[in-house]
C-alpha cells in the first residue's frame, strides 16, 4: 500500500499551494509560466484518478472502428485517420454514425481531463 497522499493528491496539494503562496507575488513572464505549470499539473491530476479505462475504451473502440484487432492506440488513430481522410464519415456511408460516436466520445474525455470547464458540467 502506498503512504498517503497518493500521487493525484500530492498534485493537488503542490498546486494549491501554488496558487495560494507563490502565484499572488508573480507578474508578468513568471505568473504565465507558473499557471502553466499549475495548469499541468491540474490535467495530471485528473489524468491520475481516471486512470485508464477511457484509454483502452478508445483503443478497442478504434480497433473495431478500423478492424484492426492486434494493432495499439498510436496506429489505432493513425489507421483512424486515414479512414476519414478517405471519406468513411461522410455523409451516407455505413460507418458514419458509428464514427461521429466515437469522435465525440473521445472528445468529450480528452475534455474532461485537460479543460473540464469546456464541457460546462
Amino acid at each position: 500500500m502506498r503512504e498517503q497522499p497518493v500521487g493525484d493528491e500530492l498534485l493537488s496539494c503542490a498546486r494549491d499551494f501554488l496558487k495560494t503562496d507563490i502565484l499572488p507575488d508573480l507578474e508578468g513572464d513568471k505568473k504565465h509560466g507558473l499557471l502553466m505549470v499549475m495548469n499541468a499539473m491540474a490535467i495530471a491530476t485528473r489524468q491520475l484518478r481516471n486512470g485508464e479505462n477511457a484509454e483502452q475504451q478508445e483503443l478497442e473502440d478504434i480497433r473495431v472502428l478500423v478492424n484492426a484487432p492486434e494493432c495499439e492506440l498510436v496506429e489505432a488513430n493513425r489507421l483512424l485517420a486515414v479512414r476519414l481522410r478517405d471519406g468513411a464519415g461522410d455523409p451516407g456511408k455505413p460507418d458514419r454514425d458509428a464514427l461521429l460516436k466515437h469522435l465525440w466520445t473521445v472528445t468529450k474525455q480528452r475534455l474532461a481531463e485537460s479543460n473540464p470547464k469546456a464541457l460546462g458540467e
